[in-house]
C-alpha cells in the first residue's frame, strides 16, 4: 500500500525531482544507496543501525554513539541520514564507522539495505519512523527503538489524518523525551506499554564555553576585534535573517563596533543570505571565502555557509539569537548557547523545544519575544545592560546543570530490549 502511495506522490511531483535532478547535485549524489544499494557489512558481528533524519539529530547521536561503542565495544555500529548535509556531518564525526544515505522507503529498496547491513537492532532519532523500513525490520525480527523521541502538536494532527498507525505498532520501543511527548505517541497508535519516558539526550553533554584563547582565534579569523560586542543569529530560517540584519541597523546606530554573525540553519542558503546582507547595504562576506583570506573585512556582517562551526560560534557571541522561533519551524536548540552561559533570545515559536523553554523561562535565563517587532527592543536592553544579560547568562547555565542522564537510560532501554526485558524510565 505504502509503495503505492509513494509511487503515486512520486508521479505528481515527478517535475519538481527531474528538475532538481538535472540542476543539482545535491540529490543525485550517493542515489544508489538510496535506492539499497549500501555498502555490504563484513563479518557476523551484533550491528547497531543509529539512523538521523538531518544535522541536528546526526549531531545529537555523537554522545550515544560514543557511550554505545563504550558500552558495547564488540559491536559494529552504521550510521545513516536522510538528508545530504546530514551525511556530511555524518562523514566529518563518524570517520571510523560506516556512513550511507537512509534508503528510500520503498520495499525493495528497504529489502535491499537490510539485507546488506544486516542490523542487530535500529536506533531512530526523535521520529524518522518510515512505514516500510519499519515493517521489514518487524518481519526480520529486528527490533526498532525510538530513541530521544518527539512528536510536534502539529505532527500529532497530521498522523492523525494518515493510515499510519499500523507502521507505529511495529515499533519496538519509543522513548520519549518527556511525558507530553510520550502522550503524543500513544494518541498517534504507538503501543502504549511500548512508551517510556527516559528524558532528552540534548541535555547531556552540552557544550562548555571556549576559551578566551579559542575565542579570539576564532574572533581573528572572522576579522572581529576581542572586545567587539556580537550578536550571532544562529540556525535561522527566512525571513529572520531580515528581520535581524534590520534590528543590527537600527542597533549599530548607538554602537558601531557592534558585529553580527548569520548562521542559516540550512548551510546551502548562505549565498542567498550574503545577497540580503549586501543588497540591504551591508559589507559581507561568507566564511567559505573568509577561509580563503589572509585578513578579512573588519566591518563586514559574516554569514557562515559551513557545516558544523555553530557550536563553536556560540562562544563567540555577546547576545545569541536562536532562529525558527520567529517562524513557524518549532524553533531550534536554544540550550548550547544557554549551556555556555549566553543570554539568548528567541521568539513564540518554540514546539520542538516546549522542555527547555519552559526550564529557561522558570529559570529568568531568556528573553522571548512575541513577534519580530518586539525583538529589538529585547536585543537594546541586552546590550545596554551587560552585568544583567551576563546574570542571565549565569542562570541559564546553572538551569541545565544536573540535567543530565538520557543517554545512559536510552542504552538501557535498548540492552533490556535485546535482553527481553521490559522497558525503563525517567
Amino acid at each position: 500500500m505504502f509503495d503505492l502511495f509513494y509511487l503515486l506522490a512520486l508521479l505528481f511531483t515527478a517535475p519538481f525531482w527531474i528538475v532538481a535532478l538535472l540542476v543539482s547535485s545535491r540529490w543525485r549524489r550517493h542515489l544508489g544507496e538510496r535506492l539499497g544499494d549500501v555498502s555490504r557489512r563484513v563479518g557476523e558481528k551484533n550491528c547497531l543501525w543509529v539512523h538521523g533524519a538531518s544535522v541536528g539529530e546526526i549531531l545529537l547521536a555523537k554522545g550515544f554513539i560514543a557511550a554505545w561503542r563504550k558500552a558495547h565495544p564488540d559491536w559494529d555500529v552504521v550510521v545513516s541520514a536522510f538528508t545530504p548535509t546530514g551525511r556530511e556531518i555524518a562523514n566529518k564525526n563518524f570517520g571510523d564507522l560506516a556512513v550511507i544515505q537512509w534508503p528510500l522507503d520503498l520495499s525493495w529498496c528497504v529489502a535491499r539495505a537490510l539485507r546488506r547491513i544486516r542490523p542487530t537492532a535500529v536506533a531512530l532519532i526523535e521520529l524518522e519512523v518510515w512505514p516500510n523500513f519499519v515493517r521489514a525490520c518487524r518481519r526480520r525480527g529486528v527490533p526498532v527503538v525510538v530513541i530521544n523521541g518527539r512528536i510536534s502538536a502539529r505532527s500529532a494532527r497530521r498522523y492523525a489524518k494518515l493510515p499510519i498507525s499500523g507502521a507505529f505498532r511495529s515499533v519496538t520501543r519509543f522513548l520519549a523525551q518527556n511525558e507530553e511527548y510520550a502522550a503524543r505517541a500513544k494518541a498517534a497508535g504507538f503501543e502504549p506499554d511500548r512508551v517510556s519516558v527516559t528524558g532528552n539526550m540534548k541535555l547531556d553533554g552540552l557544550p562548555e564555553a571556549p576559551t578566551a584563547e579559542v575565542k579570539a582565534a576564532l574572533a581573528t579569523k572572522l576579522g572581529i576585534a576581542p572586545d567587539a560586542p556580537i550578536l550571532v543569529g544562529g540556525s535561522t530560517h527566512d525571513p529572520e535573517e531580515r528581520i535581524l540584519l534590520h534590528a543590527f541597523e537600527e542597533l549599530r546606530a548607538t554602537r558601531p563596533e557592534l558585529r553580527l554573525v548569520l548562521v542559516p540553519r540550512h548551510p546551502e542558503r548562505g549565498p542567498d543570505v550574503a545577497t540580503i546582507a549586501a543588497e540591504a547595504g551591508f559589507e559581507t562576506i561568507r566564511k567559505t571565502e573568509i577561509d580563503g583570506l589572509k585578513s578579512p573585512p573588519a566591518d563586514a556582517v559574516v554569514v557562515v555557509d559551513t557545516v558544523g562551526d555553530l557550536r563553536t560560534l556560540w562562544g563567540l557571541a555577546t547576545v545569541a539569537y536562536v532562529g525558527g522561533s520567529l517562524t513557524s519551524r518549532g524553533g531550534q536548540n536554544i540550550m548550547e548557547p544557554a549551556a555556555m552561559g549566553k543570554p539568548v533570545v528567541f521568539g513564540p515559536h518554540m514546539e520542538n523545544f516546549r522542555e527547555a523553554e519552559a526550564l529557561l523561562k522558570s529559570s529568568e535565563a531568556c528573553a522571548q519575544v512575541p513577534d519580530d517587532k518586539s525583538l529589538l527592543p529585547a536585543l537594546e536592553k541586552l546590550f545596554r545592560d551587560s552585568p544583567s544579560a551576563s546574570a542571565m547568562g549565569e542562570r541559564a547555565r546553572a538551569a541545565l546543570q544536573g540535567k543530565s542522564g538520557a543517554t545512559a537510560r536510552n542504552i538501557a532501554a535498548i540492552e533490556g530490549v535485546l535482553q527481553g526485558r521490559p522497558a525503563v524510565s525517567d
